[in-house]
């Protein structure tokens, strides 16, 4: 598919759709709180996650996105704080958010519960000079702001405990529609866009070296199909982690980790596109780099969430 045809589709796409752009991670699970606000402080240290995302390698002008995610615990555990800076790219069109989060962290049984929240903003672009439109007067494109500022909200509940979590989040929920006639966005409230996220893990031992570590990301929108990711991962000797996961739309994921010290963490994943797609791509790459500072259990490995 050659850079026009891509460019016009994607172009086209945002005309009709409300929300924002949802990255898409493999290695969910070492990037919770870009889903989730609720996950600010669960590292028990201040904590900093980088991610690299490539896909549909093949594909000119296909999706990439950066994300850079700090998170920390306050006032003895009690409240946890972070920030998440997010940069997605498709075609012409590149949006950037900056999004605090909030947690409340409180003592469950044997586990911890918290309520978050985050609030931010979102700064996006449309080059649309780029575009060789075919009518230079369209009004769709003359209308279709280049460029602005649009708020951002997202909530989230989650528990966990050393053996298992469960999560529930709405991330960016506000919706923003395309009024033709004067080229604004205006800003909605709409219950029929919101994004629902529910994610859960458990850990189990097989001995004292290897542990298995199931976990699923379900995505649901009231007009979109249901979206699940599968993923188990083999841990070993508190140090490797090779994985698979997949996801319903024909796409197996490999995964690898490694915990370089007491502090890094480094992840891979790669997608194998199973169905007509994948003939005419390589799938795609995703590099993350997890560090966290001053930690001061003595394993080799801080946990997974």
């Amino acid at each position: 598919m050659n850079k026009f045809i891509l460019s016009i589709l994607i172009a086209i796409t945002p005309l009709h759709v409300l929300g924002q752009m949802f990255p898409l991670y493999d290695q969910y699970v070492l990037n919770l709180l870009s889903i989730n606000p609720a996950f600010a402080g669960c590292h028990d240290a201040l904590s900093a996650t980088l991610f690299y995302r490539n896909q549909w390698v093949g594909f000119e002008d296909a999706p990439k996105t950066q994300a850079l995610s700090v998170h920390t615990p306050v006032l003895n555990d009690k409240m946890g704080l972070g920030l998440v800076i997010d940069n997605n790219s498709i075609g012409i069109y590149r949006e950037t958010s900056f999004i605090g989060n909030y947690a409340y962290r409180t003592e469950l049984h044997n586990g911890t519960l918290a309520l978050g929240l985050g609030f931010g903003m979102t700064s996006y672009h449309n080059a649309w000079n780029d575009l060789e439109a075919t009518d230079a007067d369209d009004v769709l494109l003359l209308n279709n702001p280049a460029s602005g500022i649009l708020p951002t909200f997202s909530v989230g509940t989650y528990y966990y405990t050393k053996k298992y979590f469960i999560g529930i989040s709405l991330p960016m929920f506000l919706s923003h529609e395309l009024d033709q006639k004067t080229g604004r966005y205006t800003i909605k409230n709409n219950f029929s866009e919101y994004n629902y996220f529910l994610t859960g893990g458990y850990e189990m031992s097989i001995n004292e070296q290897i542990k298995l570590q199931p976990s699923v990301l379900v995505k649901y929108h009231p007009k979109h199909t249901l979206q699940m990711d599968w993923n188990v991962q083999c841990e070993l000797y508190d140090r490797f982690w090779i994985g698979m996961g997949y996801r319903n739309k024909n796409m197996l994921i490999g995964m690898l980790q490694c915990q370089l010290t007491y502090q890094i963490r480094m992840a891979y994943s790669y997608d194998f596109d199973l169905g007509t797609m994948g003939k005419y791509r390589n799938g795609s790459h995703e590099i993350g780099l997890n560090y966290v500072f001053k930690y001061a259990r003595n394993v080799m490995g801080p946990r997974q969430f």
